[in-house]
């Protein structure tokens, strides 16, 4: 049960981070300001506006969270490839 949470929380703060404008519009300003640094075709430019790039870091975090062991890294993985997943059915 509480992989199934950690999942549903990764997918709505990678959903979050990468398309929302966030509150005070943080989220925005920081897809932005990466944007005019790095260029709009660089890697971290492409990289922070993809729920599914996010959902890696954010699942691995997830995972580590649930437990703090090689086991874990592999719940982290899982997470994320659900994510993944329902991000491209969706």
């Amino acid at each position: 049960m509480i992989v199934l949470l950690a999942l549903l929380a990764v997918y709505r703060l990678a959903t979050d981070f990468a398309g929302e404008r966030g509150p005070y519009d943080v989220y925005a300003r920081l897809r932005g300001r990466v944007m005019a640094r790095y260029g709009p075709d660089d890697w971290r430019s492409e990289g922070i506006g993809c729920p599914i790039c996010w959902s890696f870091w954010l699942g691995l975090i997830a995972g580590l969270v649930v437990e703090f062991s090689p086991m874990g890294l592999l719940y982290g993985l899982a997470i994320a490839g659900a994510v993944a997943l329902i991000v491209r059915l969706t």
